[in-house]
């Protein structure tokens, strides 16, 4: 799919996410919460997922590039990634092993 490079389709595949379409079903939010416990539950850091990884699942499941992504849903996922990271739920602290 368009915008999603071998290290998301990793991390898609393994919350089991194979297809387009199940990447439609689950929707863009819904994967990438899925994303992030997959990190987390693997014992990888979730620094990296932020709302730039929401802006490629979003042109993903739009068939847009991701710098074409509505400015008014980028700000909603920047927001949204804030409110996440503040919770404290999926920081880059989770990752374990350092």
């Amino acid at each position: 799919m368009r915008n999603l490079g071998p290290a998301c389709e990793r991390d898609l595949n393994a919350v089991g996410i194979f297809t387009a379409q199940e990447l439609i079903d689950i929707g863009v939010e819904g994967a990438f919460l899925k994303l992030l416990q997959g990190r987390v539950a693997r014992g990888l850091g979730t620094n990296g997922c932020n709302a730039a990884y929401l802006f490629a699942l979003y042109g993903a499941v739009h068939e847009c590039d991701w710098r074409e992504v509505p400015e008014a849903t980028k700000l909603a996922f920047k927001h949204w990634t804030a409110e996440i990271r503040q919770a404290g739920t999926f920081g880059s602290h989770n990752k374990r092993n350092k």
